[in-house]
């Protein structure tokens, strides 16, 4: 391992990164050498700061894939639109975004580009919204949000990193407690025990009353 630290060392890498590099990810820091250097060189090549987290991060994700494998995700994403510096770009922002398996990528693009409605390309810029869990944290958080919508209680241009990037307890107050008086059902929605087209037709029948 000793190698690998050290080159770490010279090119200014934070004590602090080498240390998670070592206690959390001691096969990429056991690493061969020459695979290390490799892909040091690559994620320098690509533009990684190496005074930042993400630069040990991506040396992972590049030593725990093939360069098949790696090149593989590029095609995947290109079929969903995103040129190969979007890709790129999605790599530098998020490293892991590669390393997703091809099903969990392939469901959560579905989800958000064609249900959902998303250029995929602003998925491009918020890549760890791919990482989530899609029956947990996606599909129930943009329940949510499409009711909202919907009532004119939140603008329809939320960011996703706004929507998917806060803890449950912070998503909970901001887009389901504060509205719970104007949609008593909206907790359930999130909790999966009522869907949409319930909470809807509801709320037209009320509509309607209240014309009448």
């Amino acid at each position: 391992m000793a190698p690998n630290i050290e080159l770490l060392r010279q090119l200014a890498v934070p004590q602090s990164t080498i240390s998670v590099l070592v206690c959390k990810y001691a096969s990429e820091a056991f690493a061969k050498h020459t695979r290390f250097v490799e892909a040091v060189h690559q994620v320098m090549d690509m533009g990684f700061n190496p005074s930042k987290m993400m630069f040990a991060v991506a040396i992972r994700v590049l030593l725990k894939m093939s360069k098949t494998r790696f090149e593989s995700k590029f095609e995947l994403y290109k079929r969903w639109g995103w040129s190969k510096d979007m890709a790129l770009s999605a790599f530098k922002r998020y490293p892991i975004c590669m390393s997703l398996s091809e099903e969990k990528i392939t469901k959560a693009m579905d989800f958000l580009v064609n249900k959902m409605g998303l250029q995929s390309a602003n998925i491009a810029i918020h890549p760890a919204a791919l990482s989530f869990s899609l029956e947990k944290r996606i599909m129930p958080r943009f329940s949510v949000i499409q009711i909202l919508v919907a009532k004119d209680l939140v603008k329809n241009d939320l960011s996703l990193s706004t929507i998917l990037s806060p803890k449950e307890c912070g998503f909970l107050e901001k887009f389901v407690i504060k509205f719970q008086d104007d949609i008593p059902q909206l907790l359930s929605v999130y909790q999966g025990k009522k869907d949409l087209l319930e909470v809807g037709s509801r709320y037209e029948n009320v509509c309607v009353a209240e014309q009448l």
